[in-house]
């Protein structure tokens, strides 16, 4: 009988186990090392998405050197970058990562020595081991070495960041750890790989900082001084977008006019960037041009929608335009596509005016105009659609919120502070489109400031409009021959309208009478609503009224419109100087 040897059962197991090892071992590693690399370029392009994506110079740059810090596992980590201020001059910035910034805060800036020079200077990446042992270390002054209280630092390594396009050196990052020879082949791959995304991004971010700069300097540029408004309080605001690229179509404008009026115009360009501000500036001076000229709203609306629709890349304007009229205490708008302005009544009641009455500005060609009262006591506030609107909230919303906000600012005692409040509330501080706006406030003038009368314009009713603006007049601490001169010059004034307006009329219509008060000047308003007959030229004794208005009054105007004329005639009171030079209001 023959007999056999054979292995134990767990024997011939184990060898299997081990010839199967040996064959998928290296198999396995190479798996592993697959999916380590896997893992590091699925890093990179995580971390590239989200700097290149990043236009906030300050946050990308501390992203990026968090991002580095971890991916090479150093103790600490910082980045310093350069940038140049609007005098030109170069100054050093830098991030830190893995420890408080406080542990920085007292050291001075790296200099170009011969351990950061490599780096500042773009050569490449240097990578140390032990830095304490490099041959260069410790020979510069003042320190010789780490300034007391560094953290301490062996294992180092350094990349420049250089622009692709300019091929500048924009910074370097430094990494350090306590601990020698830390940093491998890898991390210098993932350091510089980071620093080639920091440079793009970078790139982008000053290329989109100095355009953002660019066009809020230009919009900024292009804003009026806010000339004094007699009886009013005027406050504007324009903010470009704090998120962003919508900048530079927002404006508004504040515009004396010779007659006395004012002017308001708010508006915006649909568009952003260099090219939606070079053409709100263009838009902005024909408005001023035809607005000085006393055109109605509805033809400056009419004529500048000719030259907006002639403009290379103009698109939709819109644009509100008002004229408030203190002699007759109204106001006269018309609207170009633009949000409907507010008035506010004395009691606190609001109402939106001007909405939807006629298309943009290069798209209407009829501007229809509206006129409501606007006697003192009453506030008027026009604005754009980034005060209202953004992206997580629908412009109807925001109108609603900006109405049920209104009143708190007129229960301010500073109306300034009170409308910085209520914007940032709007907005939540990151409004990410321009806000351009006016609130006008009417004052409540002391009767003796001001004064009004309306009368049938016929000779019989001429001696109850002089009486009652003598009387007025008495009051306002004038001379007495200065007295006399503002009864005549007006009253002169009240004669032609009664005489050239209404002659061939079949009844007459009214003619009103103010004056007021206001900064050391007293000035009043003659308006009638007739049209006046071209004057005879062949008789030698008319015009002589207008020669002694003009010789009365320190200032005349006389505007004809197609409904009629108004005079304003202004003298200055003594001590007006002093008066405007410490800001007192002798209306209040």
């Amino acid at each position: 009988m023959l007999m056999f040897a054979t292995a134990p059962v767990g024997h011939r197991h184990r060898t299997l186990v081990e010839g199967a090892a040996m064959v998928t071992g290296p198999v396995a590693e190479l798996i592993r090392e697959l999916q380590a690399e896997a893992a590091v370029l699925d890093l990179m392009h995580s971390v590239g998405r989200e700097l290149t994506a990043q236009l906030d110079l300050g946050r990308m740059v501390q992203d990026a050197t968090d991002a580095a810090t971890k991916a090479t596992g150093a103790a600490f980590g910082a980045f310093f970058y350069n940038l140049v201020d609007e005098l030109g001059e170069s100054y050093t910035l830098y991030t830190i990562s893995g420890v408080p910034r406080e542990a920085f805060a007292r050291f001075p800036m790296p200099r170009n020595n011969a351990v950061f020079a490599p780096t500042f200077d773009g050569v490449g990446t240097f990578r140390s081991a032990d830095i304490t042992q490099d041959a260069r270390f410790g020979r510069n002054a003042p320190y010789y070495g780490l300034p007391e209280g560094h953290l301490p630092v062996r294992s180092y390594l350094a990349v420049p960041v250089t622009s692709p396009t300019t091929e500048e050196v924009l910074g370097g990052f430094f990494f350090g750890h306590p601990q020698p020879d830390r940093f491998t082949d890898r991390h210098e791959f993932l350091a510089e790989g980071i620093a080639r995304y920091a440079a793009v991004a970078m790139d982008n971010a000053r290329l989109y900082e100095r355009e953002r700069t660019l066009v809020t300097e230009l919009s900024r540029s292009m804003l009026p001084d806010v000339p004094e408004v007699a009886g009013a309080d005027v406050v504007t605001r324009y903010l470009p977008a704090a998120t962003g690229s919508k900048i530079g179509g927002d404006w508004y404008d504040v515009i004396p006019l010779t007659s006395g009026a004012t002017a308001f115009v708010i508006g915006d360009v649909v568009g952003h960037g260099v090219t939606a501000a070079t053409i709100m500036g263009q838009i902005r001076t024909a408005i001023r041009s035809y607005a000085l000229l006393e055109l109605p709203p509805s033809e400056v609306l009419r004529n500048v929608s000719q030259l907006t629709a002639g403009l290379a890349d103009a698109g939709f304007v819109t644009c509100f335009y008002a004229v408030h009229d203190p002699g007759q205490r109204i106001l006269t708008y018309a609207n170009a596509g633009h949000l409907p302005a507010i008035l506010i009544k004395p009691q606190g009641e609001t109402q939106q005016i001007g909405e939807a009455l006629a298309p943009p500005l290069g798209v209407g060609a009829e501007f229809p105009e509206r006129t409501t009262p606007f006697p003192p006591g009453m506030d008027l506030v026009l604005y754009t659609d980034g005060l209202v609107e953004s992206r997580t909230r629908d412009l109807t919303i925001g109108i609603e919120w900006l109405l049920d906000g209104i009143t708190r600012v007129f229960d301010a005692a500073d109306l300034e502070t009170a409308w910085d409040e209520l914007i940032s509330e709007l907005t939540l501080g990151r409004h990410d489109d321009d806000i351009a706006l006016i609130h006008v406030h009417r004052h409540i003038a002391p009767p003796a400031a001001e004064f009004h009368q309306r009368a049938d314009a016929t000779v019989d009713q001429l001696a109850g409009l002089r009486s009652g603006l003598t009387r007025w007049a008495a009051g306002l601490g004038m001379s007495a021959e200065r007295h006399e001169d503002l009864v005549l010059a007006s009253y002169e004034a009240m004669s032609n309208s009664v005489e050239h307006a209404y002659r061939d009329q079949p009844r007459p219509r009214a003619l009103e009478v103010h004056g007021e008060r206001h900064r050391g000047e007293v000035t009043v308003t003659v308006t009638d609503y007739g049209t006046w007959k071209a004057p005879d030229v062949t008789d030698t004794l008319r015009g002589r009224g207008h020669l002694l208005i003009d010789a009365l009054a320190d200032h005349t105007s006389t505007i004809h419109r197609d409904n009629g004329t108004t005079v304003t005639l202004t003298w200055t009171l003594p001590g007006a100087t002093a008066d405007r030079a410490h800001g007192e209001d002798d209306t209040a």
